[in-house]
């Protein structure tokens, strides 16, 4: 593995460095206290999954007059989708969630520069799934690292699939 400067250098989360990969070693090697870029990215990709996955509890209107909760973890991840019709879900509504969900749980990315926006097909639409396009910029010294998805929600089961997009910006 070449040498990386000390700006190169990322930690990983707080979560992969809680996580005992190998419990039967004493000491971590070096390549597991730091990040490349390509394993900052996996590790985005994953965790975007994982909150994409995660079904949050309160309904929106319960859960509105308290700001602080709405964007803690007590509302971690997505609100329900399965057993909706792609046709009959307010697809910007969606990016807009889609979007906050990423500001409200993923640092990672900058802020400034999430994009979220549905691909029309009407083939995937007629299998009950919705398809987004997701771009942001990783935080990462020197410069940041641009990250492209491509997310596909199956509405049967609820489930999200979060996959390297194509470079084609969705800004």
């Amino acid at each position: 593995m070449a040498e990386l400067t000390p700006q190169e250098r990322l930690q990983p989360s707080l979560l992969d460095r809680l996580t005992d990969d190998d419990p039967g070693k004493t000491q971590e090697s070096r390549e597991n206290r730091v990040l490349s870029m390509n394993r900052l990215r996996e590790c985005v990709l994953r965790d975007l999954a994982w909150l994409f996955n995660a079904v949050c509890l309160p309904e929106r209107e319960e859960i509105e007059h308290y700001p602080f909760a709405q964007h803690s973890v007590i509302n971690f991840g997505l609100p329900p989708l399965s057993g909706s019709v792609a046709q009959n879900i307010d697809v910007h509504d969606l990016e807009a969630t889609l979007r906050q969900t990423i500001w409200d749980f993923e640092p990672r990315i900058l802020r400034n520069t999430v994009a979220v926006r549905v691909i029309v097909d009407k083939e995937l639409m007629g299998h009950n799934t919705l398809t987004f396009e997701i771009s942001g910029d990783l935080w990462a010294q020197p410069v940041p690292l641009q990250l492209f998805l491509k997310t596909e929600i199956d509405l049967e089961t609820g489930q999200v699939k979060v996959e390297q997009g194509n470079s084609v910006s969705v800004r």
